[in-house]
């Protein structure tokens, strides 16, 4: 958690101490770092930043955040004695556009693409030939299993410009995930993996769902110099 704190004295020293005044109009040509404080508190948490990047003078975006996350820093699992091996991969890219400019706030709709990959790897008690929901036995082993999550989002947003070189970035969006679950461990064809952060969950390999996905959330974000010309 020290790398985390650090960073958010960083931005707020790098704010107080920035030359030059940004409204929502001069950070047209901007790049802008990022920072996901949300992520850390999910299920699958990470430590995420982004990198915005304008494209010309045609109100249009690039966005990219990367993430990396693992059990041992994860608030979920401070009450447990033992911290699963769970080792977390995110990308989100974003191509956004902003319609409206105020002094201080400019609005976007944005389209974004996400993928997570999701290791799992440890000794479970795992249902074995399993059909149907119904195991003919369960046999404790050690055992590696990757979630894969893709994603798709229209989202709409709101960012905020400080005359410190301070971006607030609010935003929801609606869309569809597809989950699917391989087994790295071989021998696990036709079996239920009990899910470590998810109770009276089981994965099962080879199996893809589709399912509806919200997404929230918001970014802290420092502007940086101009971009191009």
């Amino acid at each position: 958690m020290r790398l985390f704190f650090t960073f958010l004295v960083a931005c707020c020293l790098q704010a107080y101490t920035s030359f030059g005044q940004i409204d929502a109009e001069t950070a047209q040509q901007h790049v802008i770092v990022k920072f996901a404080p949300l992520a850390l508190f999910d299920f699958d948490n990470a430590v995420q930043f982004g990198v915005e990047v304008p494209l010309g003078t045609s109100g249009m975006s690039l966005q990219q955040d990367l993430g990396y996350g693992h059990s041992s820093f994860n608030m979920w699992y401070e009450n447990e004695s033992i911290r699963p091996r769970k080792y977390t991969y995110k990308s989100r890219t974003q191509l956004r556009y902003y319609y409206m400019t105020r002094r201080r706030v400019k609005a976007y709709v944005a389209g974004e693409f996400m993928l997570k990959k999701v290791i799992y790897a440890e000794n479970k008690w795992v249902g074995m030939d399993c059909l149907d929901g119904n195991c003919n036995y369960f046999e404790n082993k050690f055992v590696k299993t990757g979630r894969t999550v893709g994603a798709g989002h229209v989202k709409l947003g709101w960012q905020f410009y400080f005359g410190n070189r301070m971006a607030l970035d609010l935003f929801t969006g609606i869309g569809f995930r597809n989950i699917s679950v391989k087994a790295i461990t071989p021998g696990l064809d036709n079996a239920n993996i009990p899910r470590t952060d998810r109770w009276f969950e089981y994965d099962r390999p080879g199996v893809n769902e589709i399912v509806p996905s919200i997404a929230m959330g918001v970014h802290f974000g420092i502007v940086l110099g101009k971009f191009g010309d």
